[in-house]
């Protein structure tokens, strides 16, 4: 697919569906966000989750951080900020710049070993393009939930598949889900450490029902989901970011229209029992 044409085709999101969004701008919207949805995925994944002032939420895979200012500007919640890749100077640094460094608490760290929180500390867990990398097990929601009140929610918004792959796909997977990084990461195997993790909205719901620990109490595929996909890459093309990211992005648009899975994005609400 040719950007030249994509850009006839494609469409922008309604703003009017999006309220929580009424005051920011395009570039706000889509500054520092990681993955599929920017900040109109967060938008949709609040309107579930119930926040209180002064709750305090765990933003987990927090990326550069505008998940956790979204979180406080709008809600009035604390929250501390986790993230693998992202130091806690820079996110300390952003905090304090944009007048939140007395509400959110930046941490560089590990999820998936020791947590350092108390049980049952949070009152909610917001997620956001980075649970299926690491959250698809029993054992990990374990770890995780220990940390959750008992009647706190688990948010997770994230890129999907709109179908799960076939047995033949998982052997010979789409050129589309299957390709070499730019260096220095051409040796990241993107097929098995992102796209085989990822699964349909269904699945998720059956998994986290399924494991005991949680109710589900909203799931559901974004129906605008192309349409926020669609224009992420123009913002990206526009903006000459992630040139790469862009050209794997057409094609896997493209791809979409015609075949199975297609990727998509949902948004899953669960109660902790």
């Amino acid at each position: 697919m040719d950007i030249e044409k994509a850009k006839a085709t494609f469409r922008a999101p309604n703003r009017a569906d999006y309220p929580e969004l009424r005051d920011y701008t395009r570039d706000e919207i889509y500054r520092d966000c990681c993955g599929g949805g920017a900040l109109y995925l967060a938008a949709r994944m609040v309107r579930t989750m119930s926040f209180k002032p002064g709750d305090i939420v765990l933003d987990l895979g927090c990326g550069k951080g505008e998940t956790a200012i979204f979180l406080v500007r709008h809600y009035g919640v604390q929250v501390i900020a986790v993230d693998l890749w992202t130091s806690a100077t820079f996110l300390n640094e952003k905090f304090t710049a944009r007048g939140y460094r007395d509400r959110i608490v930046p941490l560089n760290m590990d999820i998936c070993e020791r947590l350092p929180f108390a049980d049952g500390y949070f009152d909610a867990i917001f997620c956001m393009n980075s649970f299926s990398f690491y959250g698809g097990t029993v054992e990990f929601l374990r770890h995780l939930l220990k940390h959750l009140k008992p009647g706190g929610l688990l948010g997770i918004g994230s890129e999907v598949l709109s179908d799960e792959f076939t047995a033949e796909q998982l052997q010979n997977p789409p050129y589309v889900y299957s390709f070499k990084l730019p260096p220095p990461k051409q040796d990241v195997d993107v097929f098995e450490g992102d796209f085989k993790k990822q699964h349909t909205p269904r699945w998720w719901k059956d998994f986290f029902a399924g494991s005991g620990m949680l109710e589900v109490l909203d799931c559901h595929e974004l129906e605008d989901a192309d349409v926020l996909y669609e224009d992420l890459v123009l913002y990206q093309h526009e903006h000459n970011l992630e040139p790469d990211d862009v050209e794997i992005s057409l094609q896997q648009i493209e791809w979409g229209q015609h075949h199975k899975p297609r990727k998509s994005l949902f948004t899953i609400t669960s109660r902790k029992l």
